[in-house]
């Protein structure tokens, strides 16, 4: 059965940055409300405006004014994920001392806690588990939620946390690819040329192509036509697709690794001591379920 959402798969995100940009009439208030950096706006409403083949905004001076086709995509947004939400801040109520409920993101959910979560579960026994997905830290509501792979711990400070692993990325591509391109391996200046799979960072502080290539000595500039793919299942399915070259993260990456379903073709750079955290409460009926899945991440991430 064909998704319902098949023209807006994929770019959520850019639709939450056009919203914002319509509702406060300029690209820098939208950026500092969404806590990111005013190219990445512009690069959203470019992938917007390339894939609906139309401008969506026109400049008079230093206002940005919206087009009637951006107002009307903004008030839809604005309906639509109004109710979403609601539905979520109702759902997360919807919760008893036998349920547990898990936040991480899209990406670390399918690509590391999946071929786990077997493994948790039996760990859990007759706790119910249930994961919310999110990509975005500013959505989390840690009083609503036991435990949270986060990136930033600063969003809620005053929990308990411990480093997950390191961060490290390399370029990745299916062999299919590397077939038909077999001078991208290990080569960096045909990688800087050649078909890059972009994944939004956001302001997660995660690396982009952009920090990869500056550690290898290259400067690189991500073109302002460039799709942004919103979601890191979204940009490894592009990869296994033969569509170009992304980056992998060590952890989230190794298992297609070892499987042989991507290839690596250039160095590892480690940009961060910490790609992830564990954040959890310490109060609350579930403390010790909570202990426990503590306890199955400390283990899990040494073997």
């Amino acid at each position: 059965m064909a998704s319902q959402f098949k023209y807006i798969s994929g770019s959520l995100n850019a639709l939450l940055v056009l919203e914002a940009v319509v509702r406060n009439r300029g690209f820098t208030r939208a950026a500092a409300e969404l806590h990111l950096s005013q190219p990445t706006v512009s690069r959203h409403i470019a992938t917007l405006e390339s894939r609906l083949k139309r401008s969506l905004f026109t400049r008079n001076g230093n206002q940005v004014l919206p087009s009637v086709e951006a107002e009307r995509l903004a008030s839809a947004i604005a309906l639509g994920f109004g109710h979403a939400e609601s539905a979520w801040e109702e759902v997360l109520v919807e919760s008893d001392d036998d349920q547990l409920t898990l936040a991480c993101s899209f990406g670390f959910a399918e690509n590391w806690l999946m071929p786990r979560y077997a493994s948790l579960k039996s760990a859990l026994g007759n706790i119910r588990l249930r994961i919310a997905t999110f990509d975005k830290l500013d959505l989390l509501d840690m009083s609503r939620i036991d435990i949270a792979v986060v990136w930033d711990t600063r969003i809620t400070p005053e929990k308990p946390c411990f480093p997950l692993f390191t961060e490290e990325a390399f370029p990745i591509c299916s062999p299919a690819y590397l077939r038909r391109f077999p001078q991208l391996d290990g080569d960096i200046e045909a990688l800087a040329a050649a078909q890059l799979i972009h994944f939004d960072v956001g302001d997660s502080g995660f690396l982009n192509w952009r920090l990869w290539f500056a550690a290898q000595g290259v400067d690189y500039r991500i073109p302002d036509e460039t799709h942004l793919y919103d979601t890191l299942p979204f940009a490894t399915q592009a990869i296994l697709d033969g569509e170009g070259v992304g980056i992998g993260w060590r952890y989230l990456a190794d298992q297609m690794v070892e499987d042989g379903r991507v290839l690596r073709i250039g160095p590892a750079v480690a940009n961060r001591k910490a790609a992830y955290y564990l954040q959890y409460r310490e109060d609350g009926a579930n403390e010790a379920a909570v202990t426990t899945v503590a306890d199955w991440f400390r283990q899990a991430i040494r073997t």
